[in-house]
């Protein structure tokens, strides 16, 4: 298993070090979690002061209006009316590329001259590789480039892989030399067409133009493009300068590409407070109604989009299937007035996990027993969907489709390789045990094959010898095939003793069985068992010689010596050619005591110490005499065991 966990190990390294996250699978996960956290009351709270209300002109604002297309001249007055409840700021989702009737667009320009506070988008076509951005001359751009774009400060640079801008749709020239500042309103969604992320700045000629949220911010808290720290692949940092209004840095987690997580507040219209167009004006028209509106709308950011069957820009967002993009932008700059971002876990740190969970499955398959590898690999699954949870709750991205793949595949990996090695084992327990074991002993191997220590352990257990009376006699005296079907079917019968008693046949060699009790599955009463079956074969003997005589064939007598004692249980022999038998002086002394039958005259002899192990008056015992064994310096006192 050391080999196994060294293979782990290298794997979750190589995990660590490719890091391999931030799939779109990850993202799916989350976008359930980032939905449960929201519905919980997890999610990013909405700004208060200065707050964010939405002006939509939807299908009754065209029917108030009475036109099929939406008049600039009608907007005029909501410019001016806004203003004049002392809005923070007016930010249109909305270009108006082209010139319209001469008169409302007059009284457009007008109203977003005199309200003074109007942010006006523009769309930027990107690319991911450099470009020349074309500039065509016009106020918009002119703005662009000298007003609303800069140089900010840059680190990372050797991360750094910016959004490229090659031009850019801009509002009508008028509108845009009235409006307070112009900021990228496109945003491009994930590859899974969910937009959960937005750039930041968009570069074009050596500049950096904001996205609108972030235009929009900027200009309220006094902070020039210049001022903004970018730590590519890091953060984006608005400093909080003497000469802006902020009481502390404003830091936006961002990737290498200057993106930013979108903090979605709630789906669109539970966000944040509403108003239909056509509805507020009607109020504003009502003297009586002006104090209410004053209440609601002063010292906030509006919003202004379109959303009219057929003009609202739509798109999946974590939160719901059909949103207008409107959200996309109010969510930002919430985000921005509150400084409420999320942070999102980098490729080591994942990888770190998935090392340390690799670790912790590697460790538990080596421990044996498979329930520690079941508890852990239950916990590296549990664990990273907690973690993704408490992480979302906190402002973190957690990449849980991941870490959990890390974790199934590691655990899938080991389980695989437990199948395999336990096939092996009970292939090998089979080979090696089931001739010469008892089923149900095999059957506990195999639940339990750590019961059998390949290497060699200290076991205390019973030895039973046994031997025929004059086999060699016996065996010049028969045709071979007649000794063959005499000595299997004497065999047959002791073995099946022996298996009866939960012995094993250690082998078979010439006329002698080799057999031990209590192992390779522990018994406490192994030498009442190997006792028993010492009884056992000579009763059987002695029905097996009725049937000899009458057929004619030799009867057999059998001389069984038993010991019991700690002795060395494993599985021995050569690299290729390997058996499972036990070596020591109790066996040594076992084979002794069935050759002192010869002298005493006896069919069954066992030592003092297997003596002491039995049950007392369970057999009808004798003390024989003290011996001096060979090869032993100690006497053994022995005793016969009667078989009636």
């Amino acid at each position: 298993m050391l080999f196994t966990l060294v293979l782990l190990m290298g794997w979750g390294l190589i995990f660590a070090l490719y890091e391999p996250v931030w799939h779109k699978w990850d993202y799916k996960a989350l976008d359930y979690i980032y939905k449960l956290s929201v519905n919980n009351g997890h999610g990013p709270e909405p700004s208060f002061a200065p707050g964010i209300i939405y002006l939509p002109i939807t299908d009754d604002t065209y029917d108030a209006f009475g036109t099929n297309h939406l008049d600039r001249g009608k907007l005029a007055p909501v410019n001016l009316a806004l203003a004049e409840l002392d809005v923070e700021g007016i930010v249109y989702d909305i270009i108006f590329a082209r010139a319209g009737t001469p008169d409302s667009d007059a009284l457009f320009a007008e109203s977003i001259e005199a309200a003074g506070c109007v942010h006006l988008p523009s769309a930027l076509a990107r690319s991911d590789d450099p470009v020349g951005f074309k500039w065509n001359g016009t106020n918009a751009h002119e703005r662009i480039k000298n007003e609303f774009s800069g140089v900010p400060g840059e680190t990372n640079i050797q991360r750094a892989r910016p959004i490229y801008a090659s031009r850019a749709l801009t509002q009508y020239d008028p509108f845009a030399a009235a409006a307070i500042s112009t900021g990228d309103i496109a945003v491009n969604a994930d590859g899974d067409s969910i937009y959960r992320h937005a750039c930041l700045l968009t570069r074009m000629d050596g500049r950096y133009f904001p996205t609108l949220a972030l235009s929009v911010f900027l200009s309220w808290s006094g902070a020039a493009i210049e001022d903004l720290e970018i730590a590519w692949g890091e953060t984006l940092t608005i400093p909080a300068l003497p000469h802006t209004r902020l009481h502390k840095d404003v830091v936006i987690p961002i990737d290498s590409r200057g993106c930013t997580f979108i903090p979605y507040v709630r789906p669109l219209g539970q966000d944040f407070s509403h108003m239909p167009v056509h509805q507020f004006m009607e109020y504003f028209k009502t003297p009586h109604l002006r104090g209410n509106l004053l209440d609601w709308f002063e010292g906030r950011f509006v919003i202004i989009g379109d959303l009219a069957t057929g003009a609202a820009d739509m798109g999946y967002t974590p939160l719901e299937a059909d949103a207008s993009l409107m959200v996309i932008h109010a969510s930002l700059l919430n985000a921005l007035l509150t400084s409420t971002f999320y942070r999102t876990w980098c490729g080591w740190q994942a990888g770190a996990v998935v090392l340390l969970t690799v670790l912790c499955i590697g460790v538990s398959a080596c421990l044996g027993p498979a329930y520690p590898l079941y508890a852990v690999g239950i916990l590296s699954m549990g664990i990273p969907l907690l973690l993704a949870w408490t992480e979302m709750i906190q402002f973190r991205l957690f990449p849980v489709t991941t870490v959990l793949a890390g974790a199934i595949l590691t655990f899938g990996a080991v389980l695989g390789f437990r199948e395999i090695s336990a096939s092996r084992e009970s292939a090998f327990i089979r080979t090696v045990f089931g001739r010469y074991v008892p089923e149900k002993v095999v059957r506990v191997l195999l639940n339990k094959p750590e019961m059998v220590v390949l290497g060699g352990e200290e076991r205390e257990v019973s030895i039973l010898f046994s031997d025929i009376k004059g086999f060699t006699a016996i065996s010049e005296s028969l045709e071979p095939a007649v000794l063959v079907m005499l000595l299997n079917e004497y065999f047959s019968e002791m073995a099946e003793i022996i298996f009866h008693h939960d012995g094993i046949i250690d082998k078979f060699q010439g006329d002698a069985v080799m057999a031990e009790f209590g192992m390779p599955a522990p018994s406490k009463n192994h030498a009442d068992q190997a006792v028993a079956a010492a009884i056992s074969m000579q009763h059987r003997l002695n029905e097996l010689r009725d049937c000899w005589k009458k057929r004619g064939v030799p009867e057999l007598f059998c001389r069984i010596g038993i010991n019991s004692g700690p002795v060395i249980a494993g599985n021995m022999g050569a690299r290729n050619i390997m058996d499972y038998t036990v070596m020591g002086d109790a066996v040594n002394v076992a084979a002794r005591l069935e050759q002192a039958n010869k002298l005493y005259g006896t069919s069954i002899i066992i030592s003092r110490d297997t003596r002491n192990l039995l049950t007392s008056g369970r057999f009808n015992i004798t003390l024989l005499d003290t011996i001096q064994v060979k090869g032993r310096s100690q006497s053994v006192t022995i005793y016969e065991v009667k078989t009636t």
